[in-house]
């Protein structure tokens, strides 16, 4: 009987902590002390549009200490984001401002699915360690696949009531009439989705349309 008593207030928990409209009034949260932010960063385009996006935002005084989370064979982004930040506020390096983590892959291009899922649990695990040590405040995300477990290991200090970390998922500026497969998975789950075409917004009625982004 306890068992199921358990069960039910989970399930009832898990119902209470997933994301309600994001048009909704009470969606919208008004911080009055810093956000500490996790920006996560992939290869391809997904960095230039995630710096090209924080350039916009009032870093300096209410995003930091930002916490730039990248693959850890992912040297290029790491690079980019220190000379980001270099150019932005003057840091030389990792400090109080911001830092610099890495995770494991959840796959390497061209491993074999044999492999993969001991590589997906190689991903939890230090994505797990991340999340439950820095707490953020918030995730902004744009389609990097390591951003999917670190969203997912948030909603367990939600669920137990610990930390909420707000979710942000900008889709890329390249998903015209269709998301991504990272959007597509993150799509119901984060509290905040934006897409850069109209057609989207159109489609997607959680997503939200606030032009063009990057």
């Amino acid at each position: 009987m306890w068992c199921w008593l358990l069960l039910f207030v989970l399930l009832i928990r898990i119902v209470f902590v997933l994301p309600k409209s994001p048009k909704s009034p009470e969606s919208v949260h008004k911080r009055t002390t810093p956000c500490k932010i996790f920006v996560v960063l992939g290869s391809g385009g997904h960095t230039a549009e995630m710096l090209q996006l924080l350039s916009g935002l009032d870093l300096r005084t209410k995003y930091h200490p930002r916490v730039y989370v990248m693959a850890e064979t992912d040297t290029l982004s790491e690079v980019k984001a220190q000379r980001f930040e270099k150019k932005a506020g003057g840091s030389e390096g990792p400090g109080k401002d911001f830092l610099i983590k890495k995770i494991p892959r959840t796959r390497e291009v061209g491993q074999s699915w044999l492999t993969t899922p001991f590589s997906v649990l190689k991903a939890l695990f230090f994505s797990a360690l991340l999340v439950f040590s820095e707490l953020p405040d918030a995730i902004l995300c744009n389609g990097p696949g390591s951003c999917i477990p670190l969203c997912v290991l948030t909603y367990i200090p939600k669920i137990l009531a610990i930390k909420h970390t707000h979710l942000i998922y900008v889709e890329s500026f390249a998903r015209v009439n269709s998301l991504s497969l990272t959007g597509k998975l993150l799509y119901r789950f984060v509290d905040r989705f934006l897409v850069q075409w109209q057609a989207l917004a159109n489609k997607y009625p959680r997503a939200e349309y606030r032009g063009v982004l990057v």
